[in-house]
């Protein structure tokens, strides 16, 4: 039986939270910052809960929890 593996790629985009939730981080805030106004960085540092529907296809990537 091969082991069950994380995807790499969704480990370092998502997270569950305690509650099972799925949550992502809006991108663009790494670099090239200089042109955007403080508030759009602010705001692109916060995450948010994915779509229900997404939420089973984001579980089967992180089958250990994370």
């Amino acid at each position: 039986m091969p082991k069950v593996k994380t995807k790499k790629s969704a480990s370092r985009r998502i997270k569950i939270t305690a509650t099972g939730k799925v949550m992502a981080f809006k991108s663009g805030k790494r670099h090239q910052n200089t042109g955007k106004s403080g508030a759009d960085i602010s705001s692109k540092g916060k995450g948010f809960v994915l779509a229900k529907s997404e939420w089973a296809r984001m579980k089967a990537m992180l089958p250990k929890g994370k």
